[in-house]
């Protein structure tokens, strides 16, 4: 039988919290692993917002630049009646972090520049397409048992510390018996991600439409995109929201055609407000939003 692989630190999850633990640890010189199920980042945005704080953080690993290349900053917001007329404008103020207090990412390319920053670090092993079954403690160190190749393989590593980032319906956190406590509200959004094709009026500020019929957020995001969100609604049909059709009426409510975007998804979403009961079990930490789950209206 083959030695298992032994590391300082095992990283579940290749998210945004996973790949800058890595860059983290891999920069301090620790022997790191990191096990991601997917091969390949997600293609879709997600979050597409951040603020002053993270870029600090990133700053320590020498991506904050080139990550603020790829980013919309100093944007102001405005909030619009059932028109589009604006009766209230707003700004952020910095906190004193030496960057701008809110930043609108677009996340593949955000999550592409932190795996490249990963590969500076020879000390680092990826292990994605692997899926991590299992976490066992004992008095040295945390057993982790893998799959790969969705199953058809098995492989043990062990680490000396386990950083557990594997999302909000996080399987670590399951497997340890960590409650997650919190709400989730009971409005659901749907969410219409875009490409631009034509800028129009208001296309580079973050608007809140407070319409009584249907309220609205849109928003721009970087390198050529923007985002609508709408709360569905009582005796909305969720399958038919997302349809070609549904979503040209809800934008065509925005003053938008075929002409302005191009459309890349539509979902629908709950919004979740929680967080673990404990943050850290023996040599697993939790973190990310499997630790604590927030609002995107906050932008963090």
């Amino acid at each position: 039988m083959s030695e298992i692989p032994r590391y300082d630190v095992a990283v579940i999850g290749y998210g945004p919290t996973g790949v800058t633990a890595a860059n983290l640890l891999g920069a301090q010189g620790l022997k790191v692993v990191v096990v991601e199920r997917d091969a390949e980042v997600y293609t879709r945005a997600r979050a597409i917002s951040t603020d002053e704080e993270v870029l600090r953080v990133w700053q320590q690993v020498g991506l904050a630049d080139e990550l603020r290349r790829d980013m919309l900053a100093g944007l102001p917001i405005d909030f619009v009646d059932h028109r589009g007329r604006s009766f209230l404008s707003a700004s952020f103020d910095s906190a004193g972090h030496g960057y701008p207090p809110q930043l609108f990412i677009y996340q593949p390319v955000l999550e592409a520049t932190l795996r490249k920053g990963v590969t500076r670090f020879p000390n680092v092993d990826l292990l994605l397409a692997h899926e991590c079954l299992r976490v066992r403690q004992d008095t040295g160190g945390a057993e982790l048992l893998l799959a790969e190749d969705g199953g058809e393989h098995l492989k043990r590593v062990r680490a000396s510390w386990v950083i557990a980032a594997d999302g909000g319906s996080s399987p670590t956190r399951g497997q340890l018996g960590v409650g997650f406590d919190g709400r989730t509200y009971e409005t659901r959004w749907v969410v219409i991600d875009t490409e631009v094709k034509r800028e129009w009026p208001g296309h580079d500020r973050l608007r809140f439409h407070c319409d009584p019929l249907r309220p609205a957020v849109d928003c721009p995001t970087p390198l050529g995109h923007h985002r609508w969100e709408f709360p569905v609604l009582p005796g909305d049909d969720e399958n038919d929201l997302v349809t070609d059709a549904a979503v040209w009426r809800l934008l065509s409510r925005q003053g938008i055609t075929r002409d302005e975007v191009t459309v890349l998804r539509a979902v629908v979403y709950s919004h979740h407000v929680r967080a673990a009961a404990r943050w850290r079990v023996g040599r697993v930490f939790l973190a990310g939003d499997e630790a604590p789950a927030q609002a995107p209206g906050i932008g963090r």
